[in-house]
């Protein structure tokens, strides 16, 4: 997914004086709190996204949310932007009113807009782990699928569901769609990846992709050069009878739509737990006194740690010091990653845990134990990346510390994809390594990296 989806603007035509408000307007299962447009404005806006949820629970089987909930901010010095958070929510910013008029007077496919978003909850409820999937992948659904929406929306309320400015939308609907995929000048990633998707519901059908979905879900893929293959093979367990089908079409998709990530050359190998000393080594760079916080959209956070020499040595458990935002209780099934990766980022092995882990509100730190899992050895290091994949309304703020330097080496970077240092700190993220049994005759007591020291004491 790339989020937030940008809404194309071009020249603003003025639909007369509005008179902005500021409250809630509710259809049924939805709820739209709005500042700086007029009611009746929010009121369509909350009537189209019930619409469309309508839709994609009837029309393509989805098991939607009970309810949507879109904030709409409207002013001076906002931008034009509409996203989602995949889960329940709609985020939708203007620096006008004038903005919710039809696209041929004001550029911006707002009615479509919410189509597209709402294709993305359906399609994020159930496929959680997508780490493999391209943009073209994952904005080509939200395109056709909100392409279609908008038909169906239409057959059902007619041109007068947009109150603000009423016209026949279906010219922002299939038909938008057909003419970009026959114009290949208009032919980019989002409207190829659309066709493809558009190629699939001819053979499984519109209710057919809830099932796919829940069987990639199912799978588990890992993003790696086989997961392709994990995939189809997916697919073809969940449609046997149209496997030659789907064969033949992920061919021409899988280039498109799947993204791999080159693995380690420094194979897994775990061990375990009883098999080690129990004498874990505490590698911390941090002094337990957090200077700032952040939570990183579409990267991760990540640490380099070295192992001492002398034998094999193994991550036990990774502790990092920070606290969820979002609701009260994370959604159902919630989870981030935890990954082991070498000097280069690649991956060595990544390990899913509940968001439950982490408390809401005020920072702490958050022991992690994993499988006992070998590291890579020597000056070059390796990581430690957690991959919380954030949005708007859920996450967690992982605490920095100053007093470092960066010895630590930090990053906002995910697997298999190096990011950019932090500058003159490091993450609040600890490692505990162990090693086998008798690897040390002499024993030894738990070490601990000695911090660098704060700028004028504490």
């Amino acid at each position: 997914m790339k989020l937030p989806a940008m809404i194309l603007l071009v020249t603003v035509v003025a639909t007369g004086p509005v008179v902005a408000a500021k409250g809630s307007a509710e259809a049924p299962h939805v709820t739209v709190n709005y500042d700086g447009i007029p009611d009746g404005h929010a009121r369509a806006i909350a009537e189209t996204l019930s619409a469309a949820r309508h839709v994609y629970a009837e029309a393509f089987g989805f098991d939607m949310p009970e309810m949507i909930t879109c904030t709409v901010e409207c002013g001076a010095g906002k931008g034009s932007r509409l996203y989602t958070d995949g889960n329940d929510r709609v985020f939708l910013s203007l620096p006008s009113a004038d903005r919710l008029a039809r696209p041929g007077k004001s550029g911006v496919f707002v009615l479509y807009g919410m189509c597209h978003e709402v294709g993305h909850v359906a399609m994020y409820r159930p496929l959680k782990g997508r780490d493999w999937m391209t943009t073209a992948a994952a904005e080509g659904w939200a395109h056709y699928a909100g392409s279609v929406v908008v038909d169906e929306v239409f057959k059902a309320k007619g041109q007068k569901l947009w109150t603000i400015d009423p016209y026949d939308y279906r010219q922002d609907g299939t038909a938008r769609l057909d003419a970009q995929l026959k114009d290949k000048s208009r032919q980019d990633e989002t409207t190829l990846g659309a066709g493809k998707w558009r190629e699939l519901d001819a053979i499984i059908g519109r209710k057919g992709f809830r099932t796919l979905f829940e069987a990639w879900q199912g799978a588990d893929v890992s993003p790696t050069k086989e997961g392709a293959q994990a995939l189809l093979s997916a697919a073809k367990s969940a449609f046997p009878d149209k496997a030659d089908a789907l064969e033949k079409w992920w061919g021409g998709a899988a280039p498109l739509f799947y993204k791999a990530t080159e693995a380690s050359g420094f194979a897994k190998a775990e061990i375990p737990r009883n098999r080690l000393e129990g004498r874990p080594l505490a590698i911390i760079y941090d002094d337990n006194g957090a200077d700032g916080k952040k939570s990183i959209a579409g990267g991760g956070h990540a640490t380099k740690f070295r192992a001492p020499g002398g034998g094999e040595w193994y991550l036990t458990a990774v502790s990092v010091h920070g606290a969820r935002y979002g609701a009260p209780r994370p959604p159902v099934g919630a989870t981030f990653d935890v990954a082991l990766c070498d000097h280069e980022m690649r991956p060595v092995a990544t390990w899913k845990q509940p968001y439950t882990l982490f408390p809401r509100g005020q920072e702490k730190l958050v022991r992690i134990e994993v499988p006992p899992t070998r590291v890579p050895p020597g000056e070059d290091g390796f990581y430690v990346c957690l991959n919380f994949r954030p949005t708007a309304s859920q996450g967690v703020y992982v605490s920095l510390d100053d007093s470092t330097g960066g010895k630590g080496e930090s990053q906002a970077a995910t697997p298999g994809q190096p990011g950019n240092p932090l500058p003159n700190g490091d993450w609040m993220i600890r490692a505990e390594l162990d090693r086998p049994k008798a690897a040390d005759a002499l024993g030894g007591a738990a070490q601990k990296a000695a911090p660098a020291a704060k700028p004028g004491g504490r």
